[in-house]
């Protein structure tokens, strides 16, 4: 005979128990377009990267790998008629270790914010196919711009944390 657990004597009535395991959320919340928060991310980081150059464009382009997910892109701001390399960033080990900056720009503000991206592509949707590249080229952005993107900034990366 087992010993039952027992309050005055008496047994405690067998309970069921239910194991609950919560639910994985695989998506927190809506899926911010890639081109939306790449776009915002060089737009908060304008000032930095331009120099506030009236002419300035910045043109970025990623390549996305056969597993749907961003392998590499590519920062660069032309202010006359020429392409000038901002950055580059690779996900593969060895490439690099974060965003590699070019020709005398630097922004660390920017830089964290392409490793968070990089490194949360689960956030962001792109809409292209398995190995395919995407292009966005942005102008000099307006006031109301800047605050749009500050704002997208920061919600984004507030409902990651």
């Amino acid at each position: 005979m087992t010993n039952l657990p027992a309050i005055d004597g008496q047994p405690l009535p067998r309970v069921k128990t239910k194991r609950v395991i919560p639910e994985r959320q695989d998506n927190p919340g809506p899926v911010v377009p890639l081109d939306h928060i790449l776009t915002s991310v060089v737009v908060v980081n304008w000032e930095a990267l331009t120099s506030s150059s009236p002419t300035a464009r910045i043109r970025i382009e990623y390549h996305i790998g056969m597993d749907g997910t961003v392998e590499y892109l590519k920062l660069w701001m032309s202010a006359r008629e020429y392409w000038s390399l901002i950055c580059d960033y690779s996900i593969h080990p060895g490439w690099s270790d974060g965003p590699r900056f070019s020709n005398g720009y630097h922004s660390r503000s920017l830089g964290r914010l392409l490793q968070s991206i990089m490194m949360n592509q689960k956030l962001f949707g792109h809409g292209c196919e398995p190995n395919s590249n995407g292009l966005l080229e942005i102008g000099t952005p307006t006031l109301q711009d800047t605050d749009e993107a500050r704002l997208r900034v920061n919600e984004t990366f507030q409902r990651s944390a």
